[in-house]
């Protein structure tokens, strides 16, 4: 085929490698830079097939997409949107963009081929990426209508995915459902403003994994403007350690609160509890020099023991304050329990400290295993058996308690039922105030009990129930069983008092 001379001078002086083709594949006339990019001697590549520069896997289908561009030849580059090479004299696969421009020689429409070389241009994709992959945030880079075009290793570990994955999907695949009319309007907004700004700020954002789980995040927004439109760079950090580090903030600043609030109360009972038996003791005392002065041995034996006695109630109150000052410190161990063998044992603890014992009774209904802190939970069976047995009703011939648990709502409930004297209702909104005895009883004790009581259910999450009246009283608890979260974890449920 004659080329015209002015077709060789304007492809020997152009910078660019420049390749004529015609329709059947042949190559026409190629410059020196063109052979060169390819490892040709000049002039080698004349009348070969173009195909010799075409990888291997797609040389078959070659001529087809050749074909396909004669039948309608318009300028064009070729190959947009995926990755092109060229094969070198010697094997060397080289990425490459090309353009298509047809040429009309002598009545035949022949190709103008111009190549790019961008082996450059990839290695810096390459450093980059690599760069970007070495960030210890997760990014992900969205296209105007919302379509992933890049994320990193980061970003792929954090929501689950393989490399490649996301490419392609639309980023509300890593946004939970429930926000996803939401988050397209947040889009559109922040395409309007294009500023560099942090995401959500005043709100909550929430991650969505491939397994479905959601977990907090934090993003910022920083606009690109990409070769095809404007783009958006997500820089997104999981917040979920930091969130758990503010929820153990929060729950130790209401311990430290409550704790205060124990605190004071401890301190204004101690000026008056703990000082009423101590000032006793001192004017038995000085009675019983009195009484010695005056050789009254026998009435300094009885004001002794009077001392004593009131010596022992002191020392059982300051160990019963000890006891819930430990309660605080108990190591929070699940184990699986047995409510039976707990409350026979709590029984023949309690049984030990009174004269007369009331007939017990229990009907367990709950399904096995119960999970909980055996030490929390006998300290708690102990004082509500404590308490049933101690405000027993005198005028009461049979004096009866009823032990009974069952299943609901994933907790087991567990009943302790008395025929005692009851608690006025004046009283009830009381009874769990550090101590505070509101019934009339004989018996010693400190007003600690139900407190102590109330500061374990309080770590296992659970809660009390009260009913109360003349024909007695009944304690119903509550030990929830789902122990996903750590028992310390947990929020305990709110104490209820009924009439």
């Amino acid at each position: 085929m004659e080329i015209r001379e002015e077709y060789r001078i304007a492809l020997e002086v152009c910078p660019t490698p420049l390749m004529l083709a015609s329709r059947d594949g042949n190559i026409v006339l190629c410059n020196r830079r063109f052979a060169e990019l390819f490892g040709y001697q000049d002039g080698e590549l004349h009348n070969q097939c173009v195909d010799v520069l075409v990888p291997q896997e797609i040389r078959d289908a070659h001529p087809e997409l050749r074909q396909a561009f004669f039948e309608v030849p318009t300028n064009r580059n070729m190959g947009t949107g995926r990755d092109l090479y060229g094969v070198r004299k010697d094997g060397e696969l080289i990425p490459v963009e090309i353009g298509l421009d047809p040429v009309t020689s002598d009545e035949s429409t022949l190709v103008m081929v111009s190549i790019l070389d961008i082996r450059e241009r990839k290695m810096g994709e390459v450093k980059i990426r690599r760069a970007i992959d070495a960030a210890s945030s997760a990014m992900v880079m969205i296209d105007e209508q919302g379509k992933i075009e890049l994320v990193n290793e980061q970003a792929n570990r954090m929501f689950g995915y393989e490399n490649q994955e996301l490419i392609g999907d639309k980023i509300e695949r890593l946004v939970p459902e429930r926000y996803h009319r939401k988050h397209a309007v947040y889009r559109t907004s922040y395409q309007n403003t294009r500023d560099r700004r942090s995401m959500g700020v005043g709100r909550d954002l929430f991650g969505l994994k491939k397994d479905g789980t959601e977990f907090p995040v934090e993003i910022g927004l920083t606009p690109l403007d990409g070769a095809d439109g404007r783009l958006v760079m997500a820089t997104v950090i999981d917040i979920t350690e930091r969130k758990e580090n503010e929820k153990n903030i929060r729950r130790k600043n209401e311990d430290l609160e409550r704790l205060n609030h124990e605190l004071t109360e401890f301190a204004y009972s101690a000026s008056h509890d703990l000082k009423a038996p101590l000032s006793s003791i001192s004017g038995i005392l000085e009675l019983s020099e009195t009484d010695l002065e005056n050789g009254d041995l026998e009435e300094v034996q009885t004001n002794l023991s009077r001392a004593r006695m009131l010596a022992q109630r002191l020392s059982g109150r300051i160990e019963d304050m000890l006891t819930l000052a430990r309660a605080d410190h108990l190591d929070d161990v699940m184990e699986d329990v047995s409510i039976p063998d707990l409350v026979s044992e709590a029984a023949q603890a309690v049984q030990g400290q009174f004269s007369l014992t009331p007939g017990l009774t229990t009907a367990f209904a709950h399904g096995d295993p119960v999970r909980s802190v055996p030490a929390r939970l006998s300290a708690i069976l102990e004082n509500l058996l404590a308490n049933a047995y101690k405000y027993r009703d005198p005028e009461k011939t049979e004096h009866r308690i009823h032990i009974e648990t069952w299943d609901e709502d994933g907790a087991i409930k567990l009943a302790v039922e008395d025929n005692g004297i009851g608690i006025p209702e004046d009283h009830l909104g009381k009874i769990f105030k550090l101590f505070k005895r509101v019934a009339n009883s004989n018996e010693p004790g400190s007003g600690l009990g139900l407190a102590l009581v109330e500061k374990n259910l309080s770590h296992l999450g659970g809660g009390i129930e009260v009913v109360s009246s003349r024909e007695g009283s009944c304690f119903t608890i509550s030990l929830p069983q789902d122990h996903k979260t750590p028992v310390s974890e947990q929020p305990a449920q709110k104490l209820e008092v009924a009439k």
